[in-house]
Formats: C-alpha cells, structure tokens, sequence
C-alpha cells in the first residue's frame, strides 16, 4: 500500500506577509511614511519641531517592526516547539544534501535547516525524524512510499 507523499506549496512574499501580519505590516509603513513626510515637509518649510516629531515617529516605527518581528516568531517558536510536532511530518529537499552534512528542507509551508541522515538529492521527498537540541535543526530522511 503505496502512498503518494503531499506536495510542498513554495512560500511566496504574500505567505510571508500573512506570516508577519498584513495589518503589522501596514501600520508599520504608516507611522514611518508619516515621519518621512513631516520631515521633508519640516524641512520645506523650516520648521523644526515638525522636523524632530517626523525622527521621532520613524524611529518609532522601526521600534515597532523589531516588537512585530520579535512577537512573530516567539508565536512561530512557541507553534512548532512545543513538544516536537514537526517529528514525522514530510516534505521536500530544497537542496541536495549528503549524508550527515547540512542543507534545506521544506516541512510545514517553512523552510528549515536539516541534517541529513542519507545521501538526499534536491527535490526528494523527506521525513523528519528528529528535532536537534537547538531547536533549529530538523534530522531528516528519505520518504519511503
């Protein structure tokens, strides 16, 4: 009894936007495209608090990109790790690896960092049969059907 393993959708900049949130994102952009226009605008017209509140704001949303990106992935960690649940999930080699050497794989719409415990070429099919220690990086097989 043979079965076919799933196909590995590719992770686009769209995926990407979802993963961070679109509204993140776009609340982030706002607050730092109104810090830029108040500064060129202070500066068009020589104003300087509109100038230093325009630093202000942008430094604000830098501030808050890295508290998204941070809230992101403590999400991300906290989906994945919290009792190893990528272990027997399959997925795809993005590139070859040989065995016991490091490479790619794509498991659960991400990419990881794998270890290989076989000679694996680029776009086979593979299990994971381990999370290393650092949480990090997946030891992964060959998929037999």
């Amino acid at each position: 009894m043979a079965s076919k393993s799933p196909d590995v959708p590719e992770s686009n900049l769209l995926d990407r936007l979802f993963l961070y949130g679109i509204r993140s994102v776009l609340v982030v952009l706002a607050v730092v495209v109104f810090g830029i226009y108040l500064i060129v605008h202070g500066a068009l017209v020589s104003r300087f608090d509109y100038l230093a509140s325009g630093i202000l704001i942008v430094m604000i949303g830098i501030g808050l990109a890295f508290a998204f990106q941070q809230t992101t992935t403590k999400v991300i960690t906290q989906r994945y790790y919290s009792g190893d649940t990528l272990v027997g999930k399959t997925g795809r080699a993005v590139v070859a690896m040989k065995s016991t050497s490091k490479g790619v794989v794509h498991v659960e719409h991400e990419s990881w960092s794998a270890v290989a415990e076989e000679d694996i070429a680029r776009g086979e099919a593979v299990i994971v049969t381990a999370v290393d220690p650092d949480k990090v990086t997946l030891k992964v097989r060959k998929h037999r059907t």
